[in-house]
């Protein structure tokens, strides 16, 4: 986190909820709000070229993740992308076959995709539901009972949002498409952090939400395999192929695009960066604080780290250590106001005084070893503080 010299010290460890725009993403969107700021969808040269700068931006999302132009669609956000997938792909199926079939996830996605889950039941829609293992990862075997032989669509996250976990969605996918089911993919959490490839993925719908990569705030897109079903996400123009009417976020998807770009040139260097840092968090948040455990096994994004302190409710944590300047949370950034246990790690099947005491830390490119060296300080103050026996081994006991 950029600060000047007069501010407090602060150390922003909050990356997986939102991130700041990147200069590059800054830059590429300033012309989008005050020179070339035509609607689209109008004809005269302002508006053509905005709708250059639209297209152009859909073209090179699409080349990074391995799709054509016309398989992208511009969104608000991950959430609203979810949302559109899982309804639109299951209305749209129930339309075509005349009944209301069976969607499959799993017991730790994130709440876009449990909550539309949800919406479907109320709707008469059949929801089946994938366990997870402790480490963090689909139980493959409850994901094909689940699936059954009759499921029109199955929805499992690229990377899970608050332990980071990687699920082998090539291999889900084949799972689901032997079942005959479509498959779709939430990558909020993995595009621009690990390679995301469709074809190599095998999904037929991804959600990906801008501001995970250091693009504003509310923009994000939805890849849609060509001939897949799917209903138009709200009546309105003909925006987005007639499928999601309203005057496009121009400056906002340029900005978008711009920072998808960086990141994926940049990806593996800021990756070994990035998770050479996570690891050394990790490594003295065991060594330095007793009664640490660390929630999710490997593989994990770079950035994300889960640790429970048993022993000390999280959200006083995260209290304490903002007064101190570090930003860290208690659970995903959906969720952490509810003051319930996190649903991610209670799905894991993790003791109450693991759950209850988690906080996740996400790193960034533009954390620093000064950043983890005051973190880790701050962490043990903090912990002394809100529990005295936190510092010492009471393994033996």
């Amino acid at each position: 986190m950029k600060i000047t010299k007069t501010e407090k010290r602060r150390v922003y460890l909050d990356n997986a909820a939102t991130t700041c725009v990147s200069d590059t993403a800054f830059e590429a969107m300033k012309p989008f709000l005050r020179g070339s700021f035509g609607n689209p969808s109008a004809l005269y040269a302002e508006a053509r070229e905005a709708r250059a700068a639209v297209e152009r931006a859909r073209e090179e999302i699409a080349s990074l993740i391995g799709a054509a132009p016309h398989e992208v669609y511009f969104t608000s956000c991950g959430t609203e992308s979810d949302n559109w997938a899982i309804k639109g792909s299951m209305r749209a199926q129930a339309k075509a076959k005349g009944r209301k079939g069976r969607f499959v996830t799993s017991t730790f996605e994130h709440p876009a995709v449990l909550n539309s889950a949800q919406a479907l039941a109320g709707e008469g829609f059949d929801v089946a539901y994938a366990n997870v293992t402790d480490g963090g990862m689909v139980d493959e075997a409850s994901f094909a009972q689940a699936l059954g032989n009759g499921a029109d669509l199955a929805s499992i996250m690229l990377a899970n949002n608050e332990v980071g976990t990687i699920q082998p969605i090539a291999r889900l996918g084949e799972i689901a498409h032997g079942a005959g089911a479509r498959f779709h993919c939430d990558a909020v959490q993995a595009f621009a952090h690990i390679p995301v490839n469709v074809d190599d993925l095998g999904v037929d719908y991804l959600s990906v939400s801008g501001h995970k990569f250091h693009a504003p705030k509310g923009v994000g897109f939805l890849y849609v395999r060509e001939g897949t079903p799917l209903e138009p996400f709200m009546d309105g123009g003909h925006q987005e192929g007639a499928m999601r009417g309203g005057t496009e976020n121009v400056a906002g998807i340029v900005a978008m695009a711009a920072a998808a770009r960086e990141a994926c040139e940049n990806m593996a260097s800021d990756a070994a960066h990035i998770a050479a840092l996570r690891d050394e968090l990790e490594c003295r948040i065991l060594a330095e604080i007793a009664n640490t455990r660390v929630n999710g096994a490997a593989p994990r994004v770079p950035g994300t780290l889960n640790v429970s302190f048993m022993g000390i409710d999280s959200a006083s944590l995260v209290e304490l250590l903002d007064e101190r300047g570090v930003c860290a949370a208690g659970g995903s950034a959906c969720s952490s106001h509810e003051g319930e246990p996190s649903h991610v790690l209670v799905a894991m099947g993790l003791p109450s005084e693991r759950t209850q005491s988690a906080l996740r830390f996400s790193l960034s490119n533009e954390t620093t070893q000064d950043d983890i060296d005051y973190t880790v300080g701050a962490l043990k103050a903090c912990s002394e503080q809100l529990q005295p026996f936190a510092l010492l081994d009471l393994s033996s006991f």
